[in-house]
C-alpha cells in the first residue's frame, strides 16, 4: 500500500510545476513579446525546467495579435477553422494548429480576405482561452473572439 502511494505521489509530482509559489493563482500581466515565436522559446525553456504550468498562467487568458497561414481545407466553417502558426516546413519544427473560435461576422471577412486561394497569410487578434502544453502531448492552442486585423491577404 505504501508504495502505491509512493507511486502516486510521484506521477503527481512530475505533472505537475515544480517550481515554488508556481501554484497561485494570479491573473498574468500583460505581455510584452507576445508572438508564437516567443511562446515557441518559453516552451522549449520548460520543457528543460518542467515548467508549464507557469507558461500556462502567463500565455492563457492574453489577447495575442499572431500573423497566421489559413488553410482552406482546415478552415471550411466558422465553428472548425484551425490555422498554421507557423510557415509551414519540412521537416517541421512547430506543428501547432490553433483553433479559431471567430466574433460576429468575422468569418465572412475571413474568405473575403482569403478568396479562393488554397492558402492565405492573415493578421489575428484574438483572446488565448486554452493552452494545454506538456512533455507528453503536442500543444493544443484555442483562440476565442477572434477578429481579422489584415483585410487582405498575402499568398
Amino acid at each position: 500500500m505504501h508504495r502505491v502511494l509512493l507511486l502516486l505521489s510521484l506521477v503527481s509530482a512530475c505533472s505537475e510545476d515544480r517550481r515554488p509559489g508556481a501554484s497561485q493563482d494570479l491573473t498574468p500581466p500583460m505581455l510584452t513579446a507576445a508572438t508564437q515565436q516567443d511562446l515557441a522559446k518559453e516552451l522549449d525553456a520548460a520543457n528543460g525546467r518542467g515548467t508549464w504550468g507557469e507558461v500556462k498562467r502567463r500565455w492563457q487568458g492574453q489577447t495575442l495579435t499572431w500573423k497566421v497561414t489559413r488553410q482552406a481545407s482546415l478552415c471550411l466553417r466558422a465553428d472548425e477553422c484551425f490555422v498554421a502558426a507557423f510557415p509551414v516546413q519540412r521537416p517541421a519544427k512547430r506543428g501547432w494548429l490553433p483553433q479559431l473560435s471567430f466574433a460576429p461576422g468575422q468569418f465572412a471577412i475571413l474568405e473575403a480576405a482569403c478568396g479562393g486561394k488554397p492558402t492565405c497569410e492573415i493578421t489575428i487578434e484574438g483572446l488565448l482561452e486554452k493552452l494545454e502544453v506538456s512533455s507528453e502531448m503536442p500543444t493544443n492552442l484555442r483562440f476565442n473572439n477572434v477578429r481579422i486585423v489584415t483585410q487582405t491577404a498575402s499568398r
